[in-house]
């Protein structure tokens, strides 16, 4: 079990087109590295417009740098972790999972959302060049803007 628990949390603004909301990058594993495992996700409504939202490994994913923000140790504050919550890739996106582990209506109201929950042990991540990472993916057509956080023991 990893010894730190880290969060972070970044806004995306969506087209009003089907696409990814945020993707999680996990700490490349090497010499003293623990796969990271998350904990929780929440994914919050900024905007006040209706959406349909869902949890799972993209189809094909994504290229390029990874416009992201990194977790930080909340009981040591200002030391970061490894893993990354991102927003989207300079040269091509992820695509929709073929199945959605979670999904979840978001009603047009500012400030609601939805937050996903796993136990010590139940999600490790696991990085490499041919493993896809988890997408938090906008399944309905419409522009919102979303507050998403990310916690993970690592």
């Amino acid at each position: 079990m990893a010894d730190h628990i880290f969060e972070v949390s970044v806004a995306k603004t969506t087209g009003a087109a089907a696409g990814i909301i945020a993707v999680v990058l996990p700490a490349a594993l090497g010499s003293g590295v623990r796969p990271p495992e998350i904990r929780e996700i929440g994914v919050y409504n900024q905007s006040g417009v209706a959406a349909e939202i869902g949890l799972g490994i993209p189809a094909a994913a994504g290229v390029g740098t990874l416009t992201s923000s990194t977790v930080q140790d909340i009981t040591n504050f200002g030391a970061t972790g490894q893993t990354k919550l991102g927003t989207s890739y300079a040269t091509t996106q992820p695509t929709a999972p073929t199945n959605f582990f979670r999904r979840a209506q978001i009603q047009a109201v500012a400030g609601a959302g939805s937050i996903w929950v796993w136990n010590p042990g139940e999600w490790p991540l696991w990085a490499g060049a041919t493993i896809n990472t988890p997408i938090i993916w906008q399944i309905s057509a419409l522009a919102v803007t979303y507050d998403v956080y990310l916690k993970v023991a690592e």
